[in-house]
């Protein structure tokens, strides 16, 4: 019988994360669970803050209410039918509701989930999931994030005590761009330097867990993700090689693919020269951990 184990795709939000988590959706039996720490969708959830740290050392309502909250989406079970049934508006809800039910029965569950990055740690032991966490270069990460305009609100970092003391190394910047945020090139510096940081010491504590570079999948995608598919115990099949290969070689006027080797280097264009130098000094004691001087 096929593993229900959850499988859990983070990483920073611009990592790839949904390309991987829709890489690792092949399978008939995989069911994919959008952002359920994405405080701006529509699920009625506990959560408060962009990047929600919960841990084992929170209060057990708080776990228990997140743990709950996360089960009801996994699970089939006549609470988390309730919700879903609660939201039907129409014939497509109706159809969406019955199309849910079958898959929490029959599919193994995947969260791809760049919000839960702080959480990782809680959601693996908890639920017992295969991590796969996603690496990017900190310049392709700042460059999404000046071409999306994605401004952060550090002051979601502030209002979580227990995570600033986890985020020490940065806590007066966290502070400083909560109450005067600068430019989106040093917002995203920052981001970078938070998520990988914390990256960094779970790479260090749980070795066995998946830690892929983006660079890595777009230069070489059907061996890489064979290898997740081994690590994570799913058959990587002949349709799927195919599949992963038409996701990786777009022609231009395919919106909904990308030429995976083009789009590693595209950080070049979007960024200036002087970007690129604040960008590489301003994150260098964490990227040399992931990247050498030839990545740059």
């Amino acid at each position: 019988m096929a593993t229900r184990k959850l499988i859990f795709v983070t990483g920073a939000h611009r990592s790839g994360t949904t390309w991987v988590g829709q890489m690792m959706s092949l399978p008939t039996h995989i069911r994919n669970i959008h952002e359920p720490f994405n405080i701006d969708e529509s699920r009625i959830h506990p959560l408060q803050y962009w990047f929600e740290y919960v841990s084992l050392d929170d209060p057990i309502e708080k776990q228990d209410a997140v743990y709950k909250y996360l089960n009801d989406l996994i699970q089939f079970n006549a609470n988390g039918l309730a919700k879903e049934l609660a939201m039907i508006r129409g014939p497509r809800d109706v159809l969406r509701f019955f199309k849910s039910a079958y898959e929490r029965i029959n599919k193994r569950p995947l969260i791809k989930d760049p919000l839960a990055i702080m959480s990782t740690e809680w959601i693996a032991k908890k639920f017992k999931a295969d991590v796969v966490v996603m690496v990017r270069h900190p310049a392709a990460f700042v460059a999404s994030i000046k071409v999306k305009r994605w401004k952060h609100s550090f002051s979601h970092f502030v209002e979580q005590e227990k995570l600033m003391k986890e985020l020490a190394p940065f806590e007066k910047q966290i502070r400083a761009f909560a109450e005067n945020p600068p430019d989106l090139i040093d917002q995203g510096i920052l981001l970078w330097n938070i998520i990988y940081y914390k990256v960094t010491k779970l790479q260090s504590k749980y070795p066995k867990w998946i830690f892929v570079r983006h660079e890595d999948l777009s230069l070489n995608p059907v061996d890489e993700f064979r290898k997740i598919y081994k690590k994570v115990h799913l058959n990587f099949t002949n349709q799927t090689r195919k599949k992963i290969l038409d996701s990786t070689t777009a022609k231009k006027s395919d919106r909904l693919k990308r030429d995976s080797k083009k789009n590693i280097t595209t950080w070049k264009k979007r960024l200036t020269p002087q970007e690129i130098d604040r960008v590489k000094n301003g994150t260098h004691e964490i990227w040399e951990k992931f990247y050498t001087e030839k990545d740059w």
